[in-house]
């Protein structure tokens, strides 16, 4: 591996600087370009076994560069891979079209960017040059100078603070939503690759939103408000800490996943890593065969329009029946399935989720009791009785500071047959519930007077049987962890369907 040499193309000075360290470190000799045109100046006299470049550049974008490397014969044997902020399946397709050999969807982290960076060195080259050079070093980022690191970050922030800071200031003027998409862009993979996570979320809703003219422009001026907030107080660049029962629940669990696009995939492994689980993957269209699912603990099937149809994803699937199954995709697609086939899911894991997450909702799933079959619309009355002992509807308390989402979220619970109970703040969410004894509360997480979190920690210490769950804006993953760690059955993050909501508390009173 010692002495390959890459070139990296990428207009972001923080992220060009922090990659070619994270490479150097590795072993590389990196070359550096801000543009498509300089990459291809250089090309003229240094050939690189590789050429990482991001597809979004100013002028020639990533894929054209791309197209000419390839359309060369002086340098058509170099491995190109895109370095992109993933979006849909387009931008995997657009990629390989253009003739990248790969791509890495950003946010990425350190780890895991070294060791993708050399399974394309060694597909498209072979592993030979690598072994002969001596052992891998997987330890990536650890050698990384904590000084060098910590100005980088300072750096990110204090930029990223000013031209938020720019744009809020161009909506009320001559605001570019093109260069604002680009600026917004570069923030999806630096902020993962320095560890703010928080702020690679908010950079990508962002970019969706300025992606799909024409934007709203509250919308978009509550976004980068969000993003300015995330920039001037940034959480811990660290990787949140996982429970020890969510690390042995997992631990040495063999996982079966099938039909993800290479960019989960790669999320989901990175995931698993970290719980040293042990995980096949394969394409929905070669599903595996029941053989292959005897020794599988866990079963985690990616929901798309194209799999839809699959006989792997019927009630009476020979992989979703006997396991705990967690189904993973949009949310509109989620809830499109049949109801037959939700129910033998333990557990969703929902539209742009993380590797955090991915380990919650998993961990929950070998953890729980599978809801009896059939089950499409489990029982929501009669679980409470009246004083003759007659059935009496299901009670719940809703608690949020937002009148628009207790309308909404008691609506849509009162067409379900629930008898809902409502509060405005935590003091009168947790006197509703001690009040009441409902069959379950609906929590925002950010309330006035006590937070979610305080009032679900009250109602365990108080052991109040009641199913909790969480409405959270998920700022971060490590939020969610504490959820559950305090007791939390359940969370559905903000903005979310009111029946996504509904079919979360059905799945909990059904237990």
């Amino acid at each position: 591996m010692a002495g390959e040499p890459i070139l990296i193309v990428d207009d972001t000075p923080v992220n060009l600087k922090l990659t070619r360290i994270l490479l150097v470190n590795e072993g590389y000799k990196v070359m550096t370009a801000g543009s498509a045109e300089e990459a291809l100046e250089l090309l003229r006299g240094y050939h690189p076994r590789l050429v990482l470049a991001d597809i979004r550049l100013p002028g020639m974008d990533g894929l054209e560069l791309a197209r000419r490397i390839k359309a060369s014969e002086s340098t058509a044997d170099i491995t190109v891979v895109a370095w992109t902020a993933f979006h849909n399946e387009g931008d995997e397709q657009r990629a390989l079209d253009a003739g990248c050999d790969d791509y890495i969807a950003k946010p990425i982290d350190t780890r895991s960017l070294s060791v993708r960076i050399r399974e394309c060195l060694d597909r498209r080259h072979g592993p030979q040059a690598a072994a002969a050079e001596g052992p891998v070093d997987d330890s990536v980022g650890a050698s990384l100078p904590a000084a060098e690191m910590q100005a980088l970050r300072r750096r990110f922030l204090s930029e990223g603070k000013e031209r938020v800071r720019q744009l809020l200031l161009d909506l009320d003027g001559q605001f570019n939503g093109k260069d604002a998409a680009r600026v917004v862009h570069q923030w999806v993979g630096t902020g993962g690759l320095l560890g703010y996570t928080a702020i690679s979320r908010l950079a990508r809703e962002t970019e969706a939103i300025l992606l799909e003219p024409p934007f709203d422009n509250a919308q978009l001026r509550e976004s980068l408000t969000n993003l300015l907030v995330a920039f001037t107080s940034p959480r811990e660049a660290r990787d949140p800490q996982l429970s020890e029962s969510i690390v042995q629940s997992l631990a040495g669990r063999r996982v079966t996943a099938i039909g993800f696009p290479p960019n989960e995939e790669e999320r989901l492994c990175v995931a698993l890593e970290r719980v040293n689980a042990l995980a096949t993957f394969y394409e929905a269209t070669t599903p595996p065969s029941p053989e292959d699912m005897e020794e599988c603990d866990l079963a985690v099937v990616h929901v798309h329009p194209d799999i839809m149809g699959s006989p792997w994803l019927t009630a009476d699937s020979p992989i979703l029946t006997g396991r705990p199954v967690v189904l993973v995709g949009e949310r509109d697609h989620l809830l499109s399935l049949d109801p037959a086939v939700q129910a033998l899911a333990r557990e969703f894991l929902m539209d742009a989720w993380q590797p955090e997450e991915a380990l919650v909702r998993l961990s929950l799933a070998l953890s729980r009791l599978p809801v009896p079959h059939p089950a499409p619309v489990p029982v929501l009355q009669g679980a409470a009785r009246g004083p003759a002992g007659a059935p009496s509807r299901t009670q719940v308390v809703i608690a949020d500071d937002d009148p628009t989402v207790i309308a909404l979220v008691r609506t849509a619970l009162q067409n379900f047959g629930l008898e809902c109970f409502t509060a405005s703040d935590g003091p009168e969410a947790a006197a509703a519930i001690r009040k009441y004894r409902p069959q379950a509360a609906v929590l925002d997480v950010n309330m006035p007077g006590m937070d979610g979190y305080e009032v679900l920690a009250a109602v365990r210490s108080e052991e109040i049987p009641v199913r909790v769950l969480l409405l959270t804006a998920r700022q971060q993953e490590s939020d969610v962890i504490r959820a559950f760690t305090l007791g939390a059955d359940d969370y559905v993050v903000k903005p979310f369907s009111p029946m996504e909501l509904v079919a979360r508390l059905k799945r909990l009173l059904g237990r």
